[in-house]
């Protein structure tokens, strides 16, 4: 009776449609409800229908509900899509760079790490640090810094570790702007970055790519 009942409805879809392929389409989903009919399996006439003929039929019971992500994307439309993703934390204590996962760096004496703060967080940090202005944009409120004269990144500045007898030493193209500097002095370099690092207070960390 059920196999009767769905047959009959996809056969009369098809001659609506006046189409050859939907009529070989829906015979073929006749006969797999047969076989399945005479498997004694037990088909509800809804089950059987085409998709676009369930929304026909969904639309006319007029199901007020809204679908999950509908509402989800609702309720989510007033936070900025850059603040959705959030995974801020912040660290404190004697072992907050081994949280942070900084203490390989040789840095392990700051008490207080923020780490992979929002955009909204940061903003909020540089106005309440005092670290610049902030600008009545176009496109909403935007942080600005003044630089003075180094208005931009200085390539005669720029130094490339030559380690003898490297790959990099002989595929560099040493020059006035890839210039070399020895090992030697950029481990003195980064001792004094470290030290430095160990004397504050509290610290940023950003797990991110970056290229160029």
């Amino acid at each position: 009776m059920y196999f009767a009942t769905a047959s009959r409805v996809l056969l009369r879809s098809a001659t609506q449609t006046i189409s050859r392929n939907a009529v070989r389409s829906l015979s073929t989903q006749a006969g797999v409800i047969a076989g399945l009919s005479s498997r004694n399996v037990t088909l509800s006439t809804a089950s059987c229908l085409p998709p676009y003929i369930k929304k026909e039929q969904r639309s006319k019971k007029k199901i007020q509900t809204a679908p999950k992500s509908t509402l989800s994307k609702t309720a989510s439309s007033t936070i900025p899509e850059r603040d959705q993703y959030n995974v801020s934390k912040t660290i404190t204590g004697a072992d907050a760079c081994a949280q942070a996962g900084i203490d390989s760096l040789g840095i392990t004496k700051i008490p207080k790490i923020y780490r992979n703060l929002t955009f909204q967080e940061l903003f909020d940090m540089e106005v309440k640090n005092g670290e610049g202005k902030v600008a009545n944009a176009e496109y909403g409120d935007t942080f600005t810094v003044y630089t003075g004269k180094f208005t931009g990144r200085s390539p005669n500045d720029k130094w490339v570790v030559r380690n003898p007898g490297s790959e990099s030493e002989a595929n560099i193209d040493w020059n006035s702007i890839n210039q070399d500097t020895s090992p030697e002095v950029f481990d003195e370099l980064y001792e004094k970055a470290i030290t430095y690092f160990n004397t504050k207070e509290e610290a940023y960390v950003f797990d991110c790519f970056c290229g160029a």
